[in-house]
Order: C-alpha cells, then sequence, then structure tokens
C-alpha cells in the first residue's frame, strides 16, 4: 500500500468514526422505536456504520446526515423483509434436552391409539368448532385471522377454541 493509499484509508477511516460518534445516538434512537429487540437496534446501527465503510469516505457525500439516515431506512427495509421472509419468529431453538427417544413398537402403537383417541374425539365436535380448532392449533393461525377467514368475531373463534379443548380434555382425560 503506498503512503498516498495510507493516508486516505486513515482519513477514511477518521471520517467513519467521527460520523459514528456523532450519529450513533440518533441511529439508536431510531432503530429504538422500531425494534423490538435491544440486540437487534446494535446491530442495525452496526449495519450503518459497515454500509457506510464499504460506500468509502466521504468526500462525495453533500449531505451526510441525510445519507446516514437514507442508509438506515435502508437497513429496517431490509431487516423487515429479512425477518419476514426467514419467519425468525416461528422457529424454536434446538434444545438437547427434547431429542427424539425411540420407545419401540409398544411406544408406537401408543402413540398411533393417542392420535386416533384424538382425531376420534375432534370428529366428534361440530363442523365448525373442529374447524376453528385445527385452523388455530394444528394450521398455526392467530384467532384474529382465523376470524377473518371465517368471517366470524374473534370472540366467536375465542368460544369455539374453549368449547373445543374442554371437549378434548373430558374425552381424553378419560381414557
Amino acid at each position: 500500500m503506498t503512503q498516498d493509499q495510507q493516508s486516505q484509508a486513515r482519513s477514511s477511516s477518521e471520517w467513519l468514526d467521527a460520523l459514528a460518534r456523532e450519529y450513533r445516538p440518533a441511529l439508536r434512537r431510531y432503530f429504538g422505536k422500531r425494534a423490538r429487540q435491544q440486540a437487534d437496534v446494535e446491530d442495525l446501527v452496526q449495519e450503518v456504520l459497515v454500509r457506510l465503510a464499504v460506500r468509502g469516505g466521504g468526500d462525495f457525500i453533500v449531505q451526510p446526515e441525510a445519507y446516514l439516515m437514507r442508509t438506515a431506512t435502508n437497513v429496517w427495509r431490509d431487516f423487515l423483509r429479512k425477518k419476514r421472509t426467514h419467519a425468525e419468529d416461528a422457529h424454536d431453538e434446538y434444545e438437547e434436552g427434547h431429542a427424539r427417544v425411540e420407545n419401540g413398537p409398544v411406544g408406537e402403537l401408543e402413540g398411533r391409539e393417542a392420535v386416533g383417541a384424538i382425531l376420534a374425539s375432534l370428529q366428534e365436535l361440530p363442523d365448525r368448532t373442529r374447524q376453528v380448532f385445527v385452523l388455530c392449533r394444528v394450521e398455526g393461525m392467530r384467532q384474529k385471522s382465523v376470524a377473518k377467514r371465517l368471517g366470524v368475531s374473534v370472540s366467536a373463534v375465542e368460544k369455539h377454541m374453549i368449547r373445543a379443548i374442554a371437549h378434548l380434555a373430558g374425552t381424553l382425560g378419560k381414557k
């Protein structure tokens, strides 16, 4: 690296450090109002600074504050897009204690019988109650989405769920 390149890299680094010191609190506030977790806020602030570092020195940026906030907005949009497409909130962490246990033929038979009892109990429910239960518990839909899909109120969905759970608990608890 030539002396001119070293000098240019140093000035670019100094520019980025100065920008980070000046605007990091504003970026934290910006992302803090939007993100749920503090760790995400710090990651997002860091991503803005990384993008600025990759872009290079501030010689060509006429309005650094506007450029910084535009970059922050883009980082936030990318974060939301990634969160939506990767469905991060729907994933559970793997825990070693929940490893699959092999029970052999007896466990297999007991599992099949339990599933059969659940299915039989579900068949005893009224159609709408069964439909609500399956959409909420099997398909994983939220009650508000189920209500909208079926054209009923959220309260009606809650009542169907209570009825279904009470029925399942009553019939499966007897066995």
